[in-house]
């Protein structure tokens, strides 16, 4: 299964051998669906407010999935999930969001490398150690008219530091870098984005096996 997020709406692609019966009112499901509906998808989205989750599903996904993703320009990305010795996590708020950092793969760089070179760039605490995958996200955006895909690889990481001030970059329009507990508060919820919660939703269960 694949989860996408429009417009911070969850489009879940999944195997089956037909359409999902809806949830609710809020909940749209497709089967098989044209490649020029997969390209609509955003438009739709928009002009529903209501609309919620989209469940597209067909017998092959992987096939679905490419003739998804021809639709757009893909990015890569990779980042962190940062947790101190006192158990609290980074945050950054960066254009009025609350976020995880990330950033984009350079060319012949490592996933590993990257996530900890974003992780350090835009926060400014260093001493970091990777130790674990957490989760693969995707999320839509647009760029002067050109459609994006991003994937986002996400490493769960350490910091040998207790409450280390970090340095937000501005120029990535990050305002704020905060350790924040794990009982996260309501304020950043409200103020983050549907594939931040399932990164970190990840990380408490990794967490709950160790």
């Amino acid at each position: 299964m694949y989860v996408v997020f429009m417009l911070n709406r969850r489009v879940c692609f999944n195997e089956s051998d037909s359409a999902m019966l809806p949830k609710r009112a809020s909940t749209l499901s497709l089967f098989n669906p044209d490649s020029k509906t997969l390209k609509d998808l955003p438009k739709f989205i928009s002009s529903h407010p209501n609309l919620k989750e989209i469940y597209i599903s067909s017998k092959n996904i992987d096939e679905l999935w490419m003739r998804f993703c021809m639709n757009y320009f893909e990015v890569v990305s990779a980042g962190g999930l940062v947790v101190n010795k006192k158990n609290k996590v980074l945050w950054i708020n960066r254009n009025k969001h609350w976020d995880l950092p990330k950033g984009k793969v350079e060319a012949g760089e490592s996933l590993e490398n990257a996530a900890i070179r974003e992780v350090t760039e835009e926060t400014g605490i260093r001493k970091l150690k990777i130790t674990g995958d957490l989760v693969t996200t995707y999320h839509t955006y647009e760029v002067d008219g050109i459609a994006h895909l991003k994937t986002t690889f996400w490493y769960s990481m350490i910091h040998h530091g207790e409450d280390t001030i970090g340095k937000p970059q501005e120029i990535e329009g990050i305002t704020e870098v905060k350790w924040v507990n794990s009982s996260v508060p309501e304020k950043i919820w409200k103020s983050t984005y549907g594939s931040i919660r399932i990164v970190y939703n990840t990380f408490l269960k990794t967490t709950e096996v160790a």
